[in-house]
């Protein structure tokens, strides 16, 4: 959380990139290397299918090959972002939810795949013009 100039507490704005977004981006991607495919409204299924919070967890812990039924724990802790990062949604539905829920409504209502979410929580900047 980022504290005003007023001195209250605000949440950050989409053009305050922060340095853990990048990080659970990264977490989401390799997560998504070791279960191909898509889990919907389940962090895992099967041996070979996780969501992409489930993917940023797996990409952070060793899971067992069998993770069906299992939930992240604790994932804000490593990933602030998650739960300190109001994100309205790009599909134009109106949300304005906590990163980590919309992470979930993406995934499980919008069916985005691992990879767009990831490269939606940390854009890659465009190249600075030499000058």
């Amino acid at each position: 959380m980022i504290i005003g100039s007023d001195g209250t507490p605000r949440y950050p704005t989409r053009d305050e990139l922060r340095h853990d977004e990048a990080e659970l981006a990264a977490a989401i991607l390799d997560g998504a290397a070791h279960r191909p495919e898509q889990a919907i409204g389940h962090y895992y299924e099967g041996l070979h299918a996780s969501c992409a919070l489930g993917a940023a967890y797996e990409g952070m812990h060793r899971l067992p090959a069998e993770a069906e039924g299992a939930r992240p724990r604790d994932l804000w802790r490593l990933f602030d972002c998650l739960e300190n990062t109001l994100r309205t949604c790009p599909e134009g539905c109106r949300k304005r939810i906590s990163l980590a829920a919309m992470i979930l409504h993406l995934n499980d209502d919008h069916l985005w795949s691992r990879e767009r979410i990831a490269a939606w929580v940390a854009p890659e900047e465009d190249p600075v013009p030499p000058s």
